[in-house]
């Protein structure tokens, strides 16, 4: 598997709306992050979730979409794509921008107008925000010493290799709430070598996945440690170790 999980926020206070929508996308193809007010959305990408779309109801609580999109444009500069849900509206004006319409409640077009707007992100912007790693903190955090460096790598490989397979077993077991905890656990791994996939899925998994979101998701987290592993191995043969 070598596919990129499509990651969206879903702004709506409709439970039946946010179920509808994620019957439709998948969860083997799809992240989707739902959210009852914008509140919860805005700290979630704060916290520097990469997105690949926003979804908003025109009318999200506390302060609808066009407030709620200009906070998200002036004080976190937030540059994915926007769609605005709205039972009337062809188009979605703000103080900051034209935000295109997708009509509710969803039906085939609709979604299809989704899937046409995540189609949209460049190859660019997708494998620019989905680096495997990066040494960047790694240098910054100890003045670019090699055998630091490299002792941290050794030290993320092992750990993670060792929670990864735990996961795989509790998977197995259908086990769920200890792959949350050791996805908590390791999320600062991915962190600290700037993969943002492997530290998207690991908040996911450990805050908001429900069991029949947890699968892919692992299985998707799995595979996304394996591509690391070889680009590792490849980069520093010397302090790769198979365990």
């Amino acid at each position: 598997m070598n596919k990129s999980i499509k990651h969206i926020v879903f702004i709506d206070a409709d439970i039946e709306a946010q179920k509808h929508f994620g019957t439709y996308f998948n969860s083997d193809d799809y992240l989707i992050v739902n959210f009852a007010s914008a509140i919860g959305a805005i700290q979630y990408i704060k916290e520097s979730k990469p997105v690949d779309l926003l979804i908003i109801d025109e009318f999200a609580k506390p302060m609808g979409a066009a407030q709620t999109l200009n906070y998200l444009y002036d004080e976190l500069q937030f540059k994915a794509p926007i769609l605005v849900s709205s039972r009337s509206k062809e188009k979605f004006v703000t103080d900051t921008g034209i935000y295109s319409v997708v009509k509710s409640p969803f039906d085939g077009d609709q979604f299809k107008s989704v899937e046409e707007h995540l189609s949209a992100v460049t190859n660019k912007e997708l494998e620019g925000s989905d680096e495997l790693y990066s040494l960047g903190y790694l240098n910054d955090l100890s003045d670019g010493d090699t055998d630091f460096i490299a002792q941290s790598i050794k030290i993320f490989l092992e750990t993670v290799t060792e929670r990864m397979q735990r996961m795989l077993e509790l998977l197995e077991q259908k086990d769920y709430e200890p792959i949350a905890s050791l996805a908590h656990n390791i999320k600062p791994s991915f962190e600290m070598i700037e993969n943002k996939r492997g530290k998207t899925i690991c908040d996911f998994l450990a805050h908001h996945a429900k069991p029949h979101e947890v699968k892919s998701n692992v299985e998707e987290l799995y595979d996304e440690f394996s591509q690391i592993k070889i680009k590792l191995k490849n980069d520093f043969p010397q302090v790769y170790k198979i365990v």
